[in-house]
């Protein structure tokens, strides 16, 4: 059994802790065992199902709270228990846990990159520059969730050498497929029959740009009064998307559906997912769409791994009106048939069925080339 342990921040629904659990779910674990430790609060839905599936969870000090508390910890839970290798999921900062890893003696050290998030500070990029020298120097194998990502976490020279390598944020085909009938449930269970549904799904927060959402749903209510923006999740911005919503008079076109734990089921009800991030480290809602077979309207300051898929489109943050455009281009299409979304999955290296065999390659030659 190789035996991994996963440093994340939190183990809620949603974030890093989902693409873990994605992985889990399908990985081959007579063979390879996770375990997760954390170092927020956040503990919740992903938490109780990795234990369902034979995880251990463990909490970790803060480092913000002092590196020694840290460090201690940490270095008591890996001799305590017998881990091949350690999964680090805290982008500039993993090395932290890295270099405690690599001083009691876990073989393999992986680095994993999540965001595409860009420093505006001096101090900022100083901590992204000793990020990319020091992971890179304490891992054994980095690895990108997408190139923009892995080239900002860990440097575009970096990326190019043995350690590195790129593992999309895959999803699962078999539970993201458009279903009709599903489709016809959800759009009356929301009493949305006749109305031209967008999605968006992901916390509420100020990287999803929902400012702009809001004035292309403005905007585009013009052309079609009959437009309606879901948006699923939740988040810090909550109450001040309520009132943006109440103060610009888009209650007929915009509605705050909170955390959904049946966004597959979404999927299939909404005619178009709308993503205008002004970062994403690798998109897992909008690949959860593709294989729906929605179409997928993107900022183009997201990694560009989906480029070749169907109905996917890069747009700038600039300007509205390339929006407006294929929304009407979308809205014409028949949103009944998207039995091709599976495929779209598959032909895209997209099916965590496929890269699931790639993480457990990264695992498995390594513990056997150490052996």
């Amino acid at each position: 059994m190789y035996r991994v342990l996963h440093i994340m921040a939190g183990a809620d629904a949603g974030g890093i802790s989902t693409v873990v659990l994605n992985y889990y779910r399908v990985l081959d674990r007579t063979k390879i065992h996770f375990d997760i430790a954390v170092t927020t609060d956040m503990i919740g839905q992903n938490a109780a199902e990795m234990e369902k599936l034979g995880a251990k969870i463990y909490r970790l000090p803060l480092k913000s709270t002092g590196l020694k508390a840290f460090d201690s910890a940490l270095t008591e839970l890996l001799k305590s228990a017998n881990y091949q290798a350690v999964h680090v999921h805290e982008n500039e900062t993993s090395y932290v846990a890295l270099r405690i890893a690599k001083k009691v003696g876990i073989p393999q050290r992986i680095a994993h990159a999540h965001t595409s998030s860009p420093y505006t500070s001096l101090k900022g990029e100083l901590r992204r520059l000793s990020g990319c020298i020091l992971n890179y120097h304490y891992a054994t194998n980095v690895i990108g969730c997408g190139q923009l990502a892995g080239e900002r976490v860990f440097g575009r020279f970096n990326m190019k050498r043995p350690k590195a390598c790129v593992l999309p944020n895959a999803v699962d085909s078999e539970k993201f497929r458009f279903d009709e009938q599903t489709r016809k449930e959800v759009r009356r269970e929301l009493g949305v029959e006749r109305k031209f549904v967008v999605g968006m799904v992901g916390r509420l927060s100020p990287e999803k740009n929902y400012d702009m959402a809001f004035s292309i749903v403005d905007d585009y209510r013009r052309i079609r009064p009959d437009i309606l923006l879901l948006c699923a999740g939740n988040g810090e911005m909550e109450s001040i998307l309520q009132d943006m919503i109440k103060k610009s008079r888009l209650e007929y076109n915009i509605r705050l559906l909170g955390r959904r734990a049946d966004v597959n089921r979404l999927y299939a009800g909404f005619d178009a997912l709308l993503m205008p991030s002004i970062h994403e480290g690798f998109p897992v809602t909008a690949v959860e769409a593709i294989g729906e077979g929605l179409p997928v309207l993107l900022s183009d300051t997201i990694t560009k791994e989906l480029k070749n898929c169907r109905n996917v489109f890069y747009l700038p943050l600039h300007d509205t009106r390339p929006w407006l455009d294929k929304l009407e281009l979308v809205s014409r299409q028949d949103m009944t048939d998207r039995s091709y979304g599976r495929e779209q999955l598959k032909k895209n290296g997209l099916d965590i069925h496929d890269t699931a065999k790639q993480l457990e390659n990264i695992y498995l030659k390594f513990g056997a080339e150490v052996r």
